[in-house]
């Protein structure tokens, strides 16, 4: 499990280091670091299966590197693992061009990474199934593989903390079916695999997804991907292989699409989930998700010990008689009564903001 993160010369940050957690909470203004955060993550990953850390659609090496730094500046991206480095150091030739320097490219030592993109698809008829078998299924970057994993994963036992409890049984196919009936009471949710055709597809009440409720689609995965990682799989060979080298999942948006109500199960959900073992960072606007997660710390779900809220804010600064503007993160610590020791200006405050508007005079 990763307890720090290190990051210089990347994107808005220029020297920034902050603890992680079995739950670490993403929060912040937009354009605030929190998505470069995560991103910096995927690359190490990326760099320990590929050898290459860049992204599709995220450009070059060059343009992760922060604007203010000097061009001979190394860009470092290390995360820690229990004291041991892993991750990257990137120095640039006289050319420009990235050197590779890395920690550690051992991918024993880096996690089973779960990313689940703030941009994952909505309602589709048809969805595709999973086709690289030599490695461990998963829900995909954008959700799209969410029925095929459900399908294979469906007789998996739940762990017993994130069983749903209107659920009929353990298994991962009855707690979808009882925490999407959290989000929407009285859903029938069904699905199928057509491995012949390389398809899956599902219903809510008999419909096609298109014709029910849009936040059902967008959620579906953000549960299927906690319930399923979290689960006992039948599976030995990969059931080892995932207790060996542990699970991360990264989480966008949880929120997106959900009502409010939705949202603070949402994060109840992500709190259990966290509970279990695996690390669990996610990004959220939502104040719902965060009292989710609170809640369930208050109700000794989640030791608040094992969770950490951060706060993204851009600041200037002024370096060299230069004014510019860097990411900062503040850090309240949660209490066991889901209480929080401070409250950081802008962090989710602009309730209270509005309410003391509307109840004051014109």
């Amino acid at each position: 499990m990763f307890n720090q993160i290190k990051l210089s010369n990347f994107k808005s940050f220029s020297n920034l280091q902050i603890p992680l957690s079995n739950l670490t909470l993403l929060s912040g203004l937009n354009n605030s670091g929190k998505s470069s955060l995560i991103q910096a993550i995927r690359m190490v990953d990326n760099w320990t299966k590929t050898g290459d850390p860049t992204l599709p659609q995220h450009g070059s090496i060059q343009e992760m590197k922060n604007i203010n730094a000097s061009k001979k500046a190394p860009m470092e991206i290390v995360v820690e693992n229990s004291g041991a480095p892993i991750g990257l150091k990137i120095n640039f030739n006289e050319k420009n061009r990235p050197v590779m320097d890395p920690f550690d490219k051992s991918l024993s030592q880096f996690p089973l990474v779960c990313y689940l993109s703030a941009e994952r698809w909505g309602p589709r008829v048809y969805l595709p199934t999973y086709e690289y078998m030599e490695e461990l299924s998963n829900v995909g970057e954008y959700g799209e593989y969410v029925i095929d994993f459900l399908a294979r994963h469906e007789l998996d036992t739940i762990d017993s903390r994130l069983k749903h409890p209107q659920a009929e049984g353990d298994t991962l196919e009855w707690n979808v079916r009882g925490w999407l009936a959290e989000v929407a009471p009285g859903v029938d949710f069904k699905h199928m695999v057509e491995r012949k055709r390389d398809s899956s597809f599902a219903t809510m009440n008999g419909f096609r997804p298109p014709n029910a409720g849009f936040g059902l689609s967008y959620t579906l995965s953000v549960i299927v991907l906690l319930l399923g990682m979290t689960a006992d799989w039948i599976n030995e060979d990969e059931k080892q292989e995932k207790e060996n080298r542990g699970v991360l999942i990264l989480l966008e948006n949880p929120e997106a699409h959900l009502h409010p109500q939705g949202q603070t199960a949402i994060g109840g959900l992500i709190a259990s989930a966290a509970s279990t073992g695996v690390q669990i960072i996610v990004e959220t606007h939502s104040e719902h998700v965060m009292d989710g997660i609170r809640l369930a710390v208050k109700d000794g779900k989640l030791s608040s010990e094992k969770t950490i809220f951060h706060y993204f804010k851009n600041q200037r600064v002024v370096k060299d008689k230069i004014s510019q503007y860097e990411t900062v993160v503040e850090t309240p610590k949660l209490h066991k009564s889901g209480k929080l020791d401070f409250w950081p200006e802008g962090f989710f405050d602009q309730t209270l903001i509005n309410r003391a508007k509307l109840a004051g005079r014109r």
